[in-house]
């Protein structure tokens, strides 16, 4: 299952240059599917999950957003929205164990896409 993520996260990171849009459509798409997989989701845990998880990633953006050039202040914000959120990402999954794969889960798919990023700068050269 997770080499059939991965070829779909290449395939679908490709599309990614081709329409930024459309990619930024696409990865999400690929986004969900992985973290759904890690998380080894229900689809009624994910029906009650994804809103939520929205919700949070909004506002770790405008963190990021607002602190552009102060990883210490964004970091400070992002373990605030963690704790935020901690409470309603356990009413859906059940325990601390399953929330901090969640977050786990989060940090491996944009390590993953960063190093596809990478290596497509790399094959560009």
């Amino acid at each position: 299952m997770r080499k059939i993520l991965l070829i779909l996260f290449l395939c679908i990171s490709t599309a990614y240059f081709c329409n930024a849009q459309k990619g930024k459509d696409d990865i999400n798409t690929v986004k969900i599917a992985y973290i759904t997989n890690q998380l080894n989701l229900t689809p009624a845990e994910a029906q009650k999950f994804w809103p939520i998880y929205n919700r949070y990633f909004s506002e770790v953006k405008k963190a990021q957003q607002q602190s552009p050039n102060d990883i210490v202040a964004f970091q400070e914000k992002l373990v605030n929205i963690r704790k935020k959120y901690k409470p309603e990402f356990k009413d859906v999954l059940g325990s601390d164990e399953r929330v901090n794969k969640a977050y786990t889960a989060e940090a491996k798919f944009i390590a993953l896409l960063k190093n596809e990023l990478k290596n497509r700068r790399k094959d560009d050269q």
